[in-house]
């Protein structure tokens, strides 16, 4: 990393720059990157999913969140890079660090089409009131990255509508029956895939291709090489009036458009945005509700979906469980054998993403990834953490089990039935409409503050249908979550536990956003579970759980029993009647 560090700033001192940022981001704002758009890691050699390294002439500094502060830290040691816990009392903005370290004059540098427009403006303030200068058309990476990865061009499939439950020519009428603008410039690539049911394999646990769109009220226009559509989508472009134009054309179109335009400041990128010369309007992009709002189609399918996969979690459980101690496992070996299980059911197209498969102390390292270098046995003691996911035609799924391997102690005991606690008061809550994540947070943290604990990461996110496994807007924390739940949104539920060096406890299913009564004083809301597999009983210490509490979770393993048991043979179907069995009070 020092090398790496000590040539980049060689191409620095090239532009008479004191200061660079690299994010972790593409010319689309998408939180996961395909390898080309591997720049973070590649510099600083911290691998996780979220964090923005700023690299000065003498220092380096990588800002990263709450769920990657162990993980950082440990890949970051040696390198010279100073870790940034982001939220945490004391820790500087990246504003606020440049204009401390630098002085009035120095310029800093970034590729501005890896930075949305917000952020570039909020930059461009901060650095002003001390005199810096921001260049935001520099790509430095690329000169001194020699084996770069070409950007994919993985072949489309198309995503049919008996799963996606509108058109292609739907889609568009309802887009443009909210189009206040002449134009809509949509970047996101989920959105894209979205509106004209496209899929590929650009990055991996993200079924899209990376494109770009402009809608107009009385035309589309798709950008990406169309060397790569599929037939049936190709034939659909032409029968909807759909332009293809080269991926790269949308620079110089951007350029060409006349009227009212609409963008999202807060997703397209700002090379993009500030070379549009017709009339901005600044909203955010309806696709983004009309895509959290799943339809009746999107809700059937993605049942059958959760069912898939809680049959292959179903006999992965019982896998682990009756031979942990018999037979040789690791983390990265039951990895394998969770994919093998989604794999061989029906129309399984891929994992949703990267397996966090983490033992004992791992565990408390919240998006940990078992590597050959840090990979471990599995015993029969001790918890065993696994999120994990799939894609299917049918739907998107995401789903946390910690299992009990073996004797824990005490304390595991407690913290894994309080986090099971956040999770069941989250799914039991009610509430009236217009209701936002930030409020629900509170409800899903309370059993841990009763005990002055926390996790350092949201409570939900909201869920994709065959997309991102993360999207919005909907989203459960306690800061940031600002948007009423609307049904049809899925969302996870996801509290833990994480204490750094000696375990982590993670519990979460998918839930989906229903209407509950309605009366004078207003339309009651609430969650159903998509998810069904059993939680580890063995884990549990129900003298300290309430009345409703285990009544909610006997409920939930009849219902489990009931509808996985179907799909095993007799000895899997004998063990579930076990997992499932109910608690005494």
């Amino acid at each position: 990393m020092n090398k790496k560090l000590a040539i980049f700033r060689e191409e620095m001192k090239k532009e008479k720059m004191q200061a660079y940022i690299v994010p972790t981001s593409d010319d689309h704002d998408t939180e996961y990157v395909c390898s080309h758009f591997m720049s973070r890691a590649y510099l600083s050699g911290f691998t996780g999913s979220a964090g923005t390294l700023v690299i000065g002439c003498q220092q380096a500094a990588l800002w990263t969140d709450g769920r990657y502060f162990i993980q950082a830290k440990d890949q970051l040691a040696g390198s010279g890079i100073d870790l940034m816990k982001m939220g945490v009392e004391g820790t500087p903005t990246i504003s606020e660090y440049l204009v401390d370290h630098l002085a009035s004059g120095s310029v800093v540098g970034l590729d501005g089409r890896l930075f949305s427009e917000a952020t570039i403006e909020i930059y461009e303030e901060a650095l002003d009131q001390k005199g810096l200068i921001l260049k935001t058309d520099l790509d430095l990476v690329d000169r001194i990255w020699p084996d770069r990865p070409a950007l994919p061009h993985t072949p489309t499939f198309h995503f049919d509508t008996q799963y996606a439950g509108k058109t292609m020519n739907e889609k568009l009428e309802a887009v443009r029956a909210q189009l206040s603008t002449d134009h809509l410039v949509i970047t996101k690539i989920d959105q894209v895939a979205w509106l004209f049911n496209l899929r590929a394999h650009d990055i991996p646990s993200f079924p899209v291709a990376m494109a770009y769109a402009i809608v107009s009220q009385d035309r589309a226009s798709i950008y990406i090489d169309d060397s790569r559509l599929d037939a049936i989508s190709r034939d659909l472009f032409e029968k909807n009036a759909i332009t293809i134009r080269p991926y790269e054309a949308i620079y110089t179109d951007m350029q060409k458009l006349t009227g009212t335009v609409c963008v999202d400041p807060y997703t397209i990128n700002s090379t993009l945005y500030r070379l549009i010369e017709a009339d901005i309007v600044e909203d955010e992009n309806p696709i983004e509700r009309m895509k959290a709002c799943k339809n009746r189609i999107e809700i059937e399918q993605t049942k059958e979906a959760h069912l898939k996969d809680a049959v292959a979690m179903t006999q992965f459980m019982y896998w682990l469980k009756t031979n942990v101690g018999k037979i040789s496992m690791t983390e990265m070996s039951a990895t394998q054998k969770l994919h093998e299980l989604r794999a061989s059911q029906a129309d399984f197209i891929e994992d949703s993403f990267a397996t966090i498969a983490a033992y004992k102390e791992h565990g408390a390292i919240v998006h940990y990834q078992s590597s050959p270098e840090t990979d471990v046995a599995l015993q029969p003691k001790g918890l065993f953490m696994v999120d994990s996911g799939g894609h299917y035609y049918q739907g998107t799924t995401d789903i946390t089990r910690t299992f009990v391997m073996g004797p824990i102690s005490e304390y595991e005991r407690k913290c894994f039935t309080w986090a099971l606690q956040c999770h069941i008061r989250l799914e039991q809550a009610t509430w009236l409409y217009g209701c936002t994540g930030e409020q629900l947070d509170m409800i899903a943290r309370q059993p841990l503050w009763n005990h002055s604990l926390d996790f350092k990461h949201g409570t939900g996110h909201g869920v994709g249908h065959v997309l991102s496994v993360h999207e919005g807007p909907n989203m459960i924390r306690w800061q940031q979550a600002s948007v009423p739940f609307e049904v049809g949104m899925i969302t996870s539920d996801e509290p833990g536990i994480y204490i750094e060096g000696q375990f982590g406890i993670r519990h979460e299913n998918e839930v989906l956003a229903i209407d509950l009564e309605k009366n004078d004083y207003g339309q009651f809301m609430g969650f159903e579970p998509l998810t069904w597999v059993p939680f580890d009983v063995d884990g549990l210490d129900v003298n300290e759980m309430q009345p409703n509490e285990i009544d909610w979770l006997n409920d939930y393993h009849a219902k489990v029993y009931q509808k996985v048991s179907p799909y095993l043979n007799d000895q899997q179907r004998q063990w579930l009647a076990h997992a499932c069995r109910s608690l005494a009070q």
